[in-house]
């Protein structure tokens, strides 16, 4: 029997999927021009760097998609932009319909917003939101009224214990 590590974000992640997901179907937007805003599902992957967010946006080009951060929420959008030319003909059946999609993701506060980018390839949007460091500990000398105090950064992590001397 193997064991498996917990991660307590994962579930954080699911119940948050669950969330988008039920208050999506609830409040599903219809746009002026007769279309709906469907949810557009991501994957997110993290890495010590960067989180990269990966949606399938078919049947989109780079022009239509709009990828937005404000206030620690990734919002991207796609709207499909209708040709106005008219073809020859009536339509017998027309099943088809003009539909956007969009996603806000909350980003947790340590990232660097300047240095968001993203790619368009082959119908997939990649967005890459690198990771700002995260402050180290630092250790704190405790000192005596005559002697000058110094800090010294420990590596990962905090110190513990009694240091004699």
């Amino acid at each position: 029997m193997a064991l498996v590590r917990w991660n307590p974000w994962g579930e954080l992640f699911d119940l948050h999927n669950q969330m988008d997901q039920l208050f999506q179907t609830l409040t599903t937007e219809t746009p002026r021009n007769g279309g709906q805003h469907v949810n557009l599902p991501v994957d997110i992957r993290q890495t010590d760097e960067a989180y990269t967010i990966e949606a399938s946006v078919a049947g989109f080009k780079p022009e239509d998609v709009e990828v937005t951060f404000e206030a620690g929420v990734l919002t991207i959008r796609g709207t499909h932009r209708e040709d106005h030319e008219q073809k020859q003909g009536t339509y017998v059946r027309r099943e088809r319909q003009t539909q956007s999609v969009l996603r806000q993701i909350s980003l947790p506060a340590e990232v660097r917003a300047e240095e968001i980018s993203a790619s368009f390839e082959n119908g997939l949007l990649t967005v890459t939101v690198p990771r700002a460091q995260k402050a180290q500990p630092k250790r704190i000398q405790v000192t005596t009224s005559g002697s000058a105090p110094h800090s010294t950064v420990i590596d990962g992590q905090a110190a513990t214990g009694s240091n004699a001397g």
